[in-house]
């Protein structure tokens, strides 16, 4: 429950703390004084939108916080899931908000600093509130689904459900892209094959084309180097005044002088020396003379080899080097487009799976969503004598769209929110047949069945507060004696927290809080007080009539007091 709840520099509120009680707490005050400013309030410290207007003039910073005790250990181990430093043993949790002149939020949780969005999750576990126009929704079909399956306390399922129908949704779209792309895929695999063909059937070697160039011109050129080899040949070793037979002729020269001179030694070594390499380079010459014959079957398969390379460096790149390169590229991009191949296999037993898992899961969603609409159906009828209904009919419709037992391709009659239409049928008159409570219902009666809604939608509601801003919107007073009593009865289950127009239901509160404005040195503040038995028989006699007070409206007062206090008894007796 809320114990506290301290507001500061919130709008016209200067500084308030209010203290609730566990039962149904009820604010009360004339219209315009600032009733809506506590659920305000309430609502930024549970993590709303901040507005520039909640700074009043010349106001200091923003501040609201909020002390609640929490009996659930559910609940508690809920708000553990969010926030790990918290002590799921702790039953106080005190929630903190401030909002300086810059716009700036500070959030805090047992005075741990938390950001709004946070903020937002926890006061979601915490406080449920009921908004003043929140009747006009029930017209709405999503609106009308959203309401049975939180009866039905099919959240959890549907999404679940949602989860599988979106991942769904995004195979099938990836499936239709990759089958889109097939033709433009099938090309680029014919295209990459023939290029990855085209050069290994070549089996280029590095640098290959600068050897072959250098053959061809060697070749180009075999006359040439012949002629120089043999005249080299001859001129050392062949002709008749060869270099080889002169340096013969002078190491037989220095021989003969070798016994008159010793000094002649070294120079006959290396004499001799040199004929010996000179006559092996003659040698040499002599072969490679024969190895330069000119070939021209040769010099034709070089030269068309040589043109094979070039076209492939005009195709796949400058060097040899390049069109190696592209071929390896050419076999990655290969192997990825015969991956996609097998991915749209794949892909569609992937698909075939979740569209699976969307019917099942979907049939499992209709079968509780229409035993939740039996459920709550008689609920509702049972409430609609009491709200003034005594031939009234009231009936949920849960209607599968097409068919979901043959799972279509497109899921054409699947949404994110299952297979079902819901439509909340409604008959105010014997006679009459059941048809969609939109397009017959009244407001009043709008406003009449949605009370019966948040009454058992609250028992069935784990948040521990639940706050109903103006719940007799559209209501007269005849009906506010009822209202008063199905707060009464929420309230033993939960703390209630309402803000209400109506005498009768407000002389059903445990906590009556009176909302005013007070003006101090020229400033408007808004006051609120928590009213003695007294103060509670003045301010509804207050309400019955204005301010004009009798000892009529004084006594249509304590009547009503006095009734409301008969039921809380004939209550607390029947839970003996």
């Amino acid at each position: 429950m809320l114990n506290e709840l301290s507001i500061s520099n919130f709008a016209l509120i200067d500084e308030i703390t209010i203290k609730f009680d566990e039962g149904l707490n009820i604010f009360t005050g004339t219209t315009g004084v600032g009733k809506s400013l506590i659920l305000g309030a309430l609502n930024f410290l549970l993590g709303s939108r901040a507005t520039n207007d909640i700074v009043g003039t010349g106001k200091k910073d923003v501040s609201v916080s909020g002390l609640f005790f929490i009996k659930s250990v559910q609940i508690r181990k809920c708000i553990k899931e969010h926030i790990d430093e918290i002590d799921d043993e702790e039953e106080e949790i005190i929630l903190q908000r401030n909002l300086d002149q810059k716009g700036r939020n500070r959030c805090k949780l047992n005075n741990q600093p938390i950001t709004v969005s946070l903020l937002k999750e926890i006061g979601d576990i915490l406080v449920n509130i009921h908004g003043q126009h929140e009747h006009e929704s029930l017209t709405n079909p999503l609106q009308q689904l959203s309401i049975l399956d939180s009866f039905g306390k099919l959240d959890d399922l549907r999404t679940e459900y949602s989860g599988i129908y979106c991942k769904t949704l995004e195979k099938e779209k990836l499936l239709c892209s990759l089958n889109d792309r097939h033709g433009e895929r099938k090309k680029q695999i014919d295209l990459y094959n023939y290029e990855i063909n085209e050069i290994e059937s070549c089996r280029l070697q590095p640098k290959e084309d600068e050897r072959l160039e250098a053959e061809r011109y060697i070749l180009a050129n075999s006359e040439k180097i012949q002629n120089a080899l043999s005249l080299c040949s001859n001129n050392l070793y062949e002709s008749d005044n060869s270099i080889i037979a002169g340096l013969k002729e002078i190491s037989n020269e220095l021989s003969k002088i070798m016994d008159i001179d010793k000094g002649f030694e070294n120079t006959l070594e290396v004499c001799n020396q040199t004929i010996y390499q000179l006559e092996d380079i003659a040698s040499t010459l002599r072969n490679d003379v024969e190895k330069y014959d000119y070939d021209p079957g040769q010099l034709e398969l070089i030269e068309e080899r040589v043109e094979i390379i070039r076209s492939l460096k005009r195709k796949y790149g400058n060097s040899i080097e390049d069109v190696l390169s592209h071929c390896e590229i050419a076999k990655v991009k290969l192997e990825q487009l015969l991956k996609e191949n097998e991915d749209i296999e794949i892909v569609e037993t992937e698909l075939k799976q979740l569209k699976k898992a969307v019917v099942n899961t979907g049939k499992e969603l209709t079968q509780y969503r229409k035993k939740a609409g039996k459920k709550l159906s008689t609920l509702i009828k049972k409430e609609l004598m009491d709200l003034g209904f005594a031939n009234g009919r009231f009936d949920i419709s849960v209607l599968t769209l097409g068919n979901a037992d043959s799972g279509q391709s497109e899921l054409e009659n699947a949404n994110c929110s299952g297979f079902d239409s819901v439509e909340f049928m409604f008959s105010s008159n014997p006679g009459e047949e059941l048809k969609p409570l939109r397009k017959i219902a009244s407001g009043g009666e709008i406003s009449r069945i949605m009370l019966a809604l948040k009454r058992h939608l609250a028992l069935a509601d784990q948040t521990p507060v639940l706050v109903f801003d103006e719940i007799d919107a559209n209501i007269g007073g005849r009906m506010g004696r009822v209202i008063g009593e199905k707060l009464k009865l929420v309230a033993q289950s939960h703390q209630v927290i309402c803000i209400t127009h109506l005498p009768q239901i407000a002389s059903y509160a445990e906590q009556h809080f009176k909302v005013d404005k007070t003006v101090k040195n020229n400033k408007t503040f808004v006051a609120i007080d928590l009213l003695s038995t007294k103060d509670r028989l003045e301010e509804i006699a207050e309400m019955i009539r204005g301010a004009e007070k009798t000892e009529v409206t004084r006594k249509q007062a304590k009547e009503m007091l006095d009734d409301a206090k008969k039921f809380m008894t004939q209550m607390a007796t029947s839970k003996l």
